[in-house]
């Protein structure tokens, strides 16, 4: 499954109806509630506020008042086929007095959607595990050479340099290696990174 980085809005007109496309990167339900308010001001009086979330695989669409099947499980089918989770769609429909009939319905609630995901930034959760290493200033350049593939968090420069890094594989041997058995990473903790994919 795929994340989202940041809020990206688009707008398109269909038929004078004004469709606002809507994505919010949301880790929680009860964040919803307030994010859907915070719409509802920045957008006022519109006809509807159509929605669609996934939150870890747990999946709701909302049709606020369009047809039964002609908004919300459209746009929810968008996530569902991009693969995105932790998401909030939102669509937001000014009624611009032409009716669009349910294929035109489904279709332009889709567009926006879609619109919006062409232009969002896609993250991957990866599982790393998170080490820390003390190494005197004489192997520096060895362990930054074995850490230039990993992902360095922090140094810090004392009596000796202390590196936290994040790794998806056990590189301790390296290190074994190049100080006759004395270096060894200490584990930490496992974690989650979000890495960009476009």
């Amino acid at each position: 499954m795929y994340h989202l980085k940041e809020r990206i809005t688009v707008e398109l007109e269909i038929k004078k109806s004004r469709f606002i496309g809507i994505l919010l990167p949301v880790n929680d339900e009860k964040q919803v509630k307030d994010l859907l308010s915070a719409i509802k001001k920045q957008y006022p009086n519109a006809t509807h506020y159509c929605t669609a979330l996934s939150i870890n695989n747990k999946q709701r669409s909302n049709d606020d008042g369009e047809p039964s099947g002609t908004a919300g499980l459209p746009m929810l089918e968008c996530l569902r086929h991009k693969q995105i989770d932790n998401v909030l769609a939102v669509v937001v429909r000014y009624f611009g007095g032409t009716l669009l009939g349910t294929g035109g319905l489904v279709r332009a609630y889709q567009q926006a959607v879609n619109q919006a995901i062409e232009q969002a930034t896609l993250t991957k959760p990866l599982e790393k595990q998170k080490y820390q290493i003390v190494v005197p200033y004489s192997l520096t350049n060895k362990v930054e050479t074995i850490l230039s593939n990993q992902i360095i968090i922090s140094k810090d420069y004392q009596e000796d340099v202390t590196y936290v890094f994040l790794t998806d594989s056990d590189i301790s041997p390296q290190f074994l290696a190049i100080s006759n058995g004395e270096l060894k990473p200490t584990f930490i903790e496992n974690t989650i990174i979000e890495q960009e994919v476009r």
